[in-house]
């Protein structure tokens, strides 16, 4: 039977070479592990002493962290004391069918047809009755009804004259009459068909919804300029430099001033920051948590911001909508003004320009964009940083391809940096690019080989993550560890 000890023993063990703590309602024993902590052992002794389920869950441990917590296993926690369980949300993913929901008859050649036929027919009778009453004074239309007649008669009449005078030659009125009655008609059917061909291009009836895209392009969005903080001057009064606003230890509330969907259930939004000369002070590569009270429980993710310390006054995400994710759904519903807590910095990443990696591979799938596109940023825009990026990017359709014109625009200013590769997993006929899953082929093929001066940084989806871990094994590269460390050669955030 197991050890039970109450949270009063557990916070008897936190001082600096005594570190317990709570995990899902068991008490674990980190002393010995201290050091090996990927964060840095300061980030253990932060939390000695206490239940440390909520932490444990926003900074996004791997599966096989459970190894290394059950070495560290000393008792649990005593029955009367145990927390809620903090809900943990891993997103399945499932084949779409892209049939249409609703049955809709084709129109066939014949019908279509027997449409313009009809259309046709009646316009030549309208045009007709119209014109000759026009012309004979049986009703007085609009002034510019009969401005257009009286203008149209000029051509008409000069081109009736030329008929009358050839058959008057030869003294055929009968011939005359059919001629123009011949020519008359002509001209009536060539402009019903072509007024009947611009009104038929302005609808689509006959075609069912599945033949158009499943979704309609977002918006551009507007840029947001980057206020520029002054230097200290004898022009002007002294300006105080940018604050770091985040703190790693205490939530702190931030206002959301933008919400935009970018593309089908992605959201870009945007909080504000205390000031708008404040700094979120985050390093390159580390991400944020967030905490909500969510049908009376306290939930928290973590997630990587898209900007970063040159964006003042705000912090931008990009989250993604699951069915079943508590905080993303939060998210979604959020208006305008509402207020979230956040904190960090969090991760292990240690991002260091020119000594990092000389070249750097990544892959990402879905929204595990966002922490490559936090680096490629900054090296991109640090003119002094001479680090090479390979990626190789995964999504399901053309559409899911988030922060697109932001990359490409890098790839377009930097080609000496930057290479990117999209892989599409349901492509249609007109994709150029990459199809299926990503391969060691595909791999070898785009991402730089396996050395010393390389990094391989890995983001999406579990099963996604687990699969390119062994590709790049195949491929001569070191496996992940149990917990990354900023020294690993392969990544995962």
């Amino acid at each position: 039977m197991a050890v039970t000890f109450t949270l009063d023993d557990v916070r008897k063990h936190n001082s600096k070479d005594d570190v317990w703590m709570v995990i899902h309602n068991k008490v674990y024993n980190v002393t010995t592990y201290l050091e090996d902590h990927p964060g840095g052992s300061i980030i253990l002794r932060e939390v000695a002493g206490t239940d440390a389920t909520e932490q444990f869950v926003e900074i996004g441990h791997s599966v096989e962290a459970t190894d290394i917590l059950k070495e560290l296993y000393v008792g649990d926690l005593a029955e009367e004391e145990h927390a809620e369980e903090v809900e943990i949300f891993r997103p399945t993913y499932e084949k779409v069918a892209m049939e249409a929901a609703v049955k809709v008859e084709k129109a066939t050649v014949s019908k279509v047809r027997k449409s313009v036929r009809r259309t046709i027919a009646m316009s030549s009778v309208i045009a007709s009755v119209g014109a000759v009453g026009l012309a004979k004074g049986w009703w007085t239309g609009p002034e510019w009804a009969l401005a257009a007649v009286t203008t149209a008669q000029k051509p008409i009449n000069q081109l009736a004259d030329f008929i009358r005078s050839k058959f008057a030659q030869n003294g055929s009125s009968s011939k005359l009459f059919w001629w123009g009655v011949g020519i008359a008609t002509v001209v009536e059917l060539s402009l019903a068909t072509a007024a009947t061909t611009w009104a038929l291009s302005k609808f689509e009836a006959q075609r069912e919804f599945t033949h158009f895209p499943r979704s309609r392009p977002a918006k551009k969005e507007r840029k947001v300029a980057i206020l520029k903080i002054p230097t200290n001057s004898t022009s002007g009064p002294a300006v105080k430099p940018p604050v770091k606003v985040m703190d790693p230890a205490d939530w702190r509330k931030f206002k959301l001033v933008r919400k935009v969907l970018v593309s089908p259930n992605v959201y870009h939004l945007v909080f504000a920051l205390p000031h708008p000369t404040d700094v979120l002070g985050l390093p390159t590569g580390q991400h944020v948590a967030l905490r909500a009270l969510i049908d009376g429980k306290s939930v928290s993710r973590s997630y990587t911001p898209v900007s970063n310390n040159s964006d003042l006054g705000r912090v931008e995400l990009l989250i993604k909508v699951y069915d079943q994710g508590l905080m993303t759904k939060h998210l979604e519903r959020m208006e305008i003004g509402d207020q979230i807590e956040m904190r960090g910095p969090k991760g292990a990443m240690q991002y260091v320009p020119n000594s990092y990696a000389k070249e750097i591979g990544m892959i990402a799938g879905g929204t595990g964009i966002t922490p490559m596109y936090q680096l490629i940023r900054a090296i991109c825009e640090d003119e002094s940083d001479k680090t090479k990026i390979s990626l190789l990017y995964a999504n399901n359709t053309e559409a899911d391809i988030l922060l697109r014109e932001e990359l490409d625009g890098f790839v377009k200013a930097f080609p000496e940096k930057l290479s990117v590769q999209y892989v599409l997993g349901q492509a249609d006929e007109n994709w150029t690019g990459l199809r299926g899953f990503v391969t060691a082929d595909m791999i070898k093929d785009f991402l730089p080989p396996a050395a010393d001066t390389t990094k391989m940084l890995l983001c999406g989806p579990p099963p996604m993550v687990a699969a390119m871990s062994k590709n790049l094994v195949s491929l001569g590269f070191t496996a992940p560890g149990t917990l990354s460390k900023a020294t690993d050669q392969v990544f995962l955030f």
